[in-house]
C-alpha cells in the first residue's frame, strides 16, 4: 500500500468511535471519537461527564489526568494505523511524561476537549515518542511529551 493509499484508508476512519481502536473501556476509556488522522499524527475529542470516575463533584476532571487523555489519543492512532492494515489494535504502555504543563486545575464538566498527538520517532522494536498537546475552544490547556511502547507487531512493517 502507497502511503497516499494509506493516508486516504486512514482519513476514512475519521468521526469513528474510539472503541474501535483501543482496547480500553468504561470507566476507563477517556477519550470519545477519533477526529483527524494521518500516519503520524490523530486528533480525538471528548466531553467530560459528571459520571467520570475521576471527576470531583462541582469541580470536574483533575488537570492532571490530561496525561493520559494524550495516551490515549497515541492508542487511537497506533489502533487506527493496524486497523488499515488488518490487524487488531497493538497493547501500549506509557513509559513516560516529559514537560507536563496544564494551565487548568480541572477539565470542566460538560466541555469539549481535543486531544492531539504527533509522532516524533518511531522505531522497529515498539518504542515511540510523540508530541501532545490538549485544546479547548481553540486554546491550548496542556502540552507534553510522550514516550510510549507498544507491541511490535504492528510496527513490524515496513509500510509507514
Amino acid at each position: 500500500m502507497t502511503s497516499e493509499d494509506f493516508n486516504k484508508a486512514l482519513k476514512q476512519l475519521c468521526g469513528s468511535v474510539a472503541t474501535d481502536f483501543v482496547l480500553h473501556r468504561e470507566p476507563m476509556l477517556f477519550v470519545d471519537r477519533l477526529m483527524d488522522i494521518d500516519a503520524e499524527s490523530a486528533t480525538c475529542e471528548w466531553r467530560v461527564g459528571d459520571d467520570s470516575e475521576f471527576a470531583a463533584a462541582g469541580l470536574g476532571v483533575p488537570g492532571y489526568t490530561g496525561i493520559e487523555f494524550m495516551a490515549q489519543c497515541v492508542a487511537v492512532h497506533s489502533g487506527a494505523r493496524a486497523r488499515v492494515r488488518g490487524c487488531e489494535p497493538p497493547l501500549g504502555l506509557l513509559l513516560g511524561t516529559r514537560d507536563y504543563t496544564c494551565s487548568i486545575p480541572y477539565f470542566e464538566v460538560g466541555k469539549l476537549y481535543r486531544a492531539s498527538c504527533r509522532e516524533l520517532v518511531r522505531d522497529s522494536q515498539g518504542m515511540g515518542a510523540f508530541s501532545c498537546r490538549i485544546e479547548s475552544e481553540g486554546i491550548c490547556v496542556a502540552e507534553a511529551r510522550l514516550a510510549v511502547f507498544e507491541t511490535p507487531e504492528e510496527t513490524s512493517s515496513n509500510e509507514q
